[in-house]
């Protein structure tokens, strides 16, 4: 998927998985997984697990235009929330594609078979602002692959290593992308 292609797409679902690791948030929240749906210019639906405190919590999230809503961790009820309050305020998944492909640098084709490849590249921390937010190691050079499947469509990308200050070598977080430009249900709880 070119650049050109990536920021005109109006939609598309995510899911963000760790390994050896998982993407902090103010408030001491950790998510480990999570799973979502975007659509442009302003509409995010997110379903996370998230450890505080050594507990894991599910919890969902959504933002229509500058409304917030996040559910209760014990009685899975939706809370319209503040801004200030919002546990996601600083991340923004709807530019995490644009964001990667603007600024990659040394890309080379690991693998391709039959129109689908496997991308190396590297990238510097201060780009992944939008995945993580300020809760980030600036200017380190992180590594990462990205899958790209027929017809240029980004299918996933893979971040290794040390973006954020509680991040291991080891830590990998892999973002895998579907439903691009499907026409997505929204209703406020």
């Amino acid at each position: 998927m070119t650049k050109d292609k990536i920021d005109t797409s109006k939609s598309f679902s995510f899911s963000l998985t760790h390994k050896n690791g998982y993407t902090s948030l103010p408030g001491g929240f950790d998510i480990s997984k999570a799973q979502g749906d975007i659509q442009k210019p302003n509409k995010l639906r997110i379903n996370a697990e998230i450890i505080s405190n050594n507990f894991l919590i599910k919890l969902s999230y959504l933002s229509m235009d500058n409304n917030y809503w996040i559910t209760n961790p014990i009685s899975f009820e939706w809370v319209e929330t503040s801004q200030d309050d919002n546990p996601f305020k600083n991340i923004n998944p709807v530019n995490i594609l644009s964001d990667i492909f603007s600024e990659i640098e040394n890309a080379t084709i690991i693998s391709s078979q039959n129109y689908d490849y496997e991308i190396s590249a590297d990238i510097n921390s201060e780009n992944l602002k939008s995945l993580v937010g300020d809760i980030i190691v600036s200017n380190k050079n992180v590594s990462l692959s990205l899958n790209i499947i027929q017809d240029g469509i980004v299918d996933s990308i893979k971040i290794y290593g040390i973006v954020q200050p509680n991040d291991t070598i080891d830590t990998q977080r892999e973002i895998k992308f579907e439903r691009w430009n499907e026409n997505l249900k929204w209703e406020t709880p």
